[in-house]
């Protein structure tokens, strides 16, 4: 039991063992010194494995000094390895662990010695260390220019390819309907981490903040407590629901705070591998559990206004919308709908006699539809085959009535 004065006691006896484990990692299989040049690589990781096959590729001649458990630093291997070397290049990525550890252990020995990395800017301080960008740093720190190129040029004129929602996705549907729902009416769309993160991309624009799992909930509370006269929306997958959810809501409740919880239920954790979660009732370990069902959760957590709404019952999930917004204290709407990736289709959709008003691909963004030229340089619609997953959202949206159901054979 971690009270005060065991606290205390347990505080000095870390510190003692972390200088033990320092001692011990020095001798570690992880952590090694291999080479004799007087220019002295440092890294950790999978940067480790990149700096190592530059070196091998390009022969250099460099003395790497390899770290696999840096904390507690291996402060001897460090002195050794500074001892060895007269100038360093520390690549890693995040935070520079391993650069400030050297800068520490040079100046506990008093040593000074020039050391490039992430502090002086001569390594990128963000972002991934790749084997082109990280063997362009080795050659500046080694001052040569190598004949063998570092890989070869990327094709031009290839198209982009932004991050999007999945051509049938729900969560496209349950955006679009609060975005017709607060049209016209002064609002916030508080989003958070998953696959509805994407909902931030034109045209869709409707994730205004995202910062962490379950702030989207709690976000919006204070952002409503700033501008009462603002519609405060909270956009949250039912994974996220489980794992950080709740207690905002339990919150708002509390504080009475007039928030609109949009719960995204598309029976999944699809951003990361679709794993299951409590709302499903299966495990992990493909066992059965009694489902935990999110309505009951709100209810129990004492919040009045509670429904389930099909996003694709476009205008129903609209007008409950509406009806949410309008509800004084907290109001959770749970747009459920199974993620696409999980279920075949059985109908699609072809698009006939398109006017070319473009409203279809101009609001909804679905990349199953794009837009093409004909002869009379007048663009029309199609519905690319192989992406559609028949969700109808873009028959409903249609305004000429061009998109007709078809059934997959």
């Amino acid at each position: 039991m971690i009270f005060p004065p065991l606290s205390y006691r347990r505080h000095i006896e870390i510190e003692h063992q972390q200088k033990t484990l320092s001692e011990s990692f020095s001798e570690s299989r992880f952590n090694s010194i291999t080479g004799t040049s007087k220019n002295g690589i440092a890294a950790g990781g999978v940067t480790y494995a990149i700096v190592s096959d530059i070196i091998k590729y390009y022969g250099l001649d460099v003395t790497l000094l390899k770290i696999g458990t840096p904390f507690p630093a291996p402060e001897k291997l460090y002195e050794k390895f500074i001892n060895q070397v007269d100038r360093i290049l520390v690549l890693e990525e995040l935070d520079p662990v391993i650069e400030n550890q050297l800068y520490h252990t040079m100046a506990l020995k008093n040593v000074n010695k020039p050391l490039n990395g992430k502090g002086d800017f001569f390594a990128p301080v963000a972002g991934e260390l790749k084997f082109d960008n990280t063997a362009d740093i080795i050659f500046k720190f080694l001052n040569i220019s190598p004949e063998k190129s570092v890989c070869a040029a990327p094709a031009e004129g290839l198209p982009a390819r932004p991050p999007v929602l999945c051509a049938g996705c729900p969560h496209r549907a349950s955006f679009y309907a609060v975005k017709r729902a607060e049209q016209g009416r002064k609002a916030v769309f508080c989003g958070d981490i998953g696959c509805y993160t994407l909902g931030n991309a034109a045209p869709l624009n409707m994730t205004d903040t995202c910062l962490c799992m379950g702030a989207g909930v709690t976000i919006a509370q204070g952002i409503k407590r700033a501008e009462p006269d603002t519609d405060a929306f909270a956009f949250i997958g039912d994974s996220t629901f489980f794992a950080s959810g709740m207690t905002g809501v339990a919150n708002a409740v509390y504080n009475n705070c007039d928030v609109n919880i949009i719960i995204l239920d598309n029976s999944t954790t699809a951003m990361t591998g679709h794993q299951p979660h409590p709302g499903i009732g299966r495990t992990m370990m493909a066992t059965q559990s009694p489902k935990i069902d999110i309505e009951a959760v709100c209810r129990a957590l004492n919040v009045e206004f509670v429904e389930r709404v099909n996003p694709f019952e476009l205008d129903r999930a609209v007008e409950r919308v509406r009806a949410a917004a309008e509800h004084k204290g907290v109001s959770v709407i749970i747009f459920e709908s199974p993620c696409v990736a999980l279920y075949k289709p059985q109908t699609m959709y072809k698009i006939d006699k398109c006017v070319g008003c473009m409203k279809c691909v101009n609001e909804l963004g679905c990349p199953a539809m794009y837009a093409e030229t004909n002869e009379n340089g007048r663009k029309t619609v199609k519905i690319n085959d192989t992406l559609c997953y028949g969700c109808g959202l873009c028959e409903k949206v249609c305004p000429t009535g061009a998109i007709r159901k078809v059934t997959v054979e």
